[in-house]
């Protein structure tokens, strides 16, 4: 019998749908995902703590005192859940298990996180403008745009939603002209 080991993004995948399919029969995926943020941020306080209640370092006690200290910080369904991830010993995935929850979360909601680079700043009215247009040419009821400065672009934006990049670059733009340019004549 062969034992097929599971990457995280497969793992993160299965118990985040699994954690936000509950939630939502619960009527509770708001609160979950409320929690999960908080969640995130003392993993994010403590960058080392997945690796801890995982890996050799501790024995199982001494994980389980961590364990039962994080634990009454959050819901009985939190909790659960938290206890269910240690005993797989999965608790390194569990900041990517919250990344895929956010996802399944924000698609549901029909929110759309972008990132807008462009080369100098951009005004809360293009920021507004450009989550606008993007919602009206795909999907969501909601934008939260992160613009994000990066001068080598030269000019234009580079939109990143939704797994899609639109580049209207104009460093793009020249690298295509040059590419044009460097093809031999028929």
């Amino acid at each position: 019998r062969l034992l097929m080991k599971l990457d995280n993004f497969t793992v993160g995948k299965r118990y985040a749908k699994a954690l936000f399919e509950y939630a939502t029969e619960q009527h509770i995926s708001d609160d979950i995902y409320t929690e999960l943020l908080a969640l995130r941020q003392v993993f994010t306080d403590n960058p080392d703590l997945g690796n801890i209640l995982t890996d050799s370092r501790l024995d199982l006690n001494e994980k389980r005192d961590i364990l039962a200290v994080l634990k009454p910080n959050f819901s009985q369904t939190l909790q659960d859940f938290l206890q269910l991830v240690f005993d797989y010993r999965r608790m390194y995935d569990l900041q990517f298990i919250i990344d895929e929850y956010e996802v399944l979360y924000d698609k549901a909601n029909g929110r759309v996180e972008m990132t807008a680079t462009t080369a100098v700043p951009m005004t809360d009215e293009q920021i507004e403008s450009i989550g606008a247009a993007y919602l009206k040419r795909f999907s969501g009821k909601t934008a939260t745009v992160t613009n994000v400065v990066k001068p080598s672009i030269i000019g234009g934006v580079v939109i990143d939603a939704q797994d899609r990049r639109i580049d209207g670059s104009v460093k793009t733009k020249l690298n295509q002209v040059r590419e044009l340019l460097a093809q031999p004549l028929k």
